[in-house]
């Protein structure tokens, strides 16, 4: 044997790249090759588990009968020992009642009343746990440990929870822990949120503002996704005015039935640290005036903001659009925001912006990647962004990967053998038309085939029909798919005219 390969740090590393190929069966015969690879690839094999029947099957008295995973006869003390053996390697492990078979609850049972000293699994840290059977509770709350750094159960049915919350209330070591987001957090002692000192992303249902208090005075808070309602008056939050607050929060996701219940946290807390801010309401939305404020705010207090997302499910209110419009002025206050990358508004607002006023908004934001306005509600109401401003935008933010908006797509202008001029963006990477008027397929599939050759033309399957207009609005419908199968087709056209061009016949490639 090679003496580079009696380095354990060596052999490990190289054990980590055979299993990252997908070879499990490789590693596997690398553990039966030589004592001295024995041990360090069975760590490597057994660190990450996706099910528990790899330890199952270990135990000859364990099978499988159609579906489900059964035991002869109950475990004996070599079969605990044996399993141990394996189990005391793993230190992340997914459970779920996904699987295609079925594990019985004799052994689910036997696996949570283990007497074994120490622990079966001893070094666990990580946890994904989907399992909804009640059968497997005991297990799950034998599981949660005082090591244990990562609890992901937002996938568990809220009302098991309950059963599962007070053998994780005093965990110093959590990190990450992600709570179903129907399960409300006030049932809760707010002061469990202090003993998760460590805690640096925190997933959850509702919450009230005693735990919003400990939350913000956290140091080590990075992500926190929860809901609010109209109890929480921020009273607690507001006692820290002068005192600064989540101050190494980064991402911030905050929902709630009306949007207004989500601007306090923004009006009291300055998060000069946040990148990343999600707002959606189930409910009722703003209008653009209220809108307006909440984006002098964001721009106020998150000026390092990369990523903004809003989505309101109201779609039309009474005496819409009239108090609805999102304009070039509105849009306008967030433009301090300099380093914005991502842009998601999907409001119970509609839009009104030009061509030129689209163009100044592309040279705002050079960071740009994503740009989406009213892709999901759509503009609901005619678009002055002709397919020539489209263009614009894709010249003037060199880096985006994705455009949702509505256009006028009605009478294009356009040169049949070069549409966009010279203008191409092959990084674009997905368009969505949301509601946009069409009339000619054919001379739009062109124009697109030109200026973003590798996007994906989608996001037409509008369903709201505000004006009463269903047949016309199935018509547009119709021509954008009619345009998503003639894109590709012209792309690959254009592809061969210009592998029979010389180089200056052909306009330039924008990149």
């Amino acid at each position: 044997m090679h003496k580079c390969l009696r380095i354990a740090e060596l052999f490990d590393v190289i054990c980590k790249q055979v299993l990252a190929t997908g070879h499990q069966g490789s590693l596997a015969a690398l553990c039966r090759t030589c004592r001295l690879f024995h041990e360090p690839a069975l760590n490597v094999l057994y660190k990450s588990l996706e099910s528990l029947r790899p330890l199952l099957f270990c135990i000859p008295t364990i099978f499988t009968i159609g579906n489900r995973i059964t035991m002869l006869k109950e475990f004996r003390l070599s079969d605990w020992q044996r399993m141990h053996y394996y189990a005391k390697r793993v230190h992340s492990l997914r459970v779920s009642d996904q699987e295609e078979v079925v594990i019985d609850k004799t052994i689910l049972q036997a696996l949570a009343i283990s007497s074994l000293t120490p622990p079966m699994f001893p070094h666990l840290k990580r946890l994904w746990w989907s399992g909804n059977s009640a059968d497997a509770l005991p297990l799950l709350c034998s599981l949660v440990n005082a090591k244990l750094e990562w609890l992901i159960l937002h996938d568990m049915d809220p009302m098991l929870l309950p059963r599962v919350i007070p053998h994780i209330t005093s965990s110093n070591s959590l990190r990450v822990a992600c709570f179903p987001a129907k399960y409300s957090m006030r049932h809760i002692h707010s002061d469990v949120f202090q003993s998760w000192r460590n805690l640096q992303n925190l997933v959850c249902g509702l919450v009230n503002d005693a735990m919003l208090y400990h939350l913000a005075t956290s140091s080590k808070l990075t992500h926190l996704t929860i809901q609010v309602d109209e109890t929480n008056d921020y009273s607690a939050l507001m006692k820290l005015t002068d005192q600064p607050v989540f101050t190494a929060l980064q991402g911030l996701d905050i929902t709630a039935t009306h949007t207004l219940h989500c601007i306090p946290i923004l009006e009291i807390a300055e998060l000069p640290s946040l990148h990343s801010l999600h707002i959606h309401s189930t409910e009722t939305g703003l209008t653009d005036v209220e809108l307006h404020q909440c984006f002098c705010l964001i721009s106020r207090h998150c000026t390092d903001l990369r990523d903004l997302r809003m989505k309101e499910l109201q779609v039309s209110p009474p005496k819409f659009p009239v108090g609805y419009i999102i304009t070039f002025d509105i849009l306008n206050t967030l433009f301090s925001l300099h380093h914005l990358e991502a842009l998601h508004l999907d409001t119970t607002c509609t839009f009104s912006l030009n061509d030129k006023e689209l163009g100044q908004l592309a040279s705002t934001w050079l960071k740009l990647r994503v740009l989406e306005l009213g892709t999901e509600n759509g503009w609901r109401k005619p678009s002055n962004i002709t397919l020539q401003g489209f263009a614009e935008l894709l010249r003037r933010c060199p880096v985006l990967s994705a455009v949702g908006l509505t256009m006028n797509a009605l009478a294009p202008d356009i040169n049949h053998r070069r549409p966009g001029r010279g203008i191409r963006r092959n990084g674009l990477e997905v368009l969505r038309v949301a509601d946009s008027k069409i009339t000619d397929p054919l001379t739009v599939a062109a124009f697109l085939s030109d200026v973003a050759p590798n996007a994906e033309i989608t996001g037409y399957e509008i369903g709201y029909d505000v004006y009463g207009m269903l047949n016309t609005r199935m018509l547009y419908q119709e021509r954008w798919e009619e345009v998503s199968i003639l894109h590709p087709l012209l792309v690959n056209l254009r592809r061969q005219e210009v592998a029979g061009l010389e180089p200056d016949e052909y306009s330039r490639d924008w990149e």
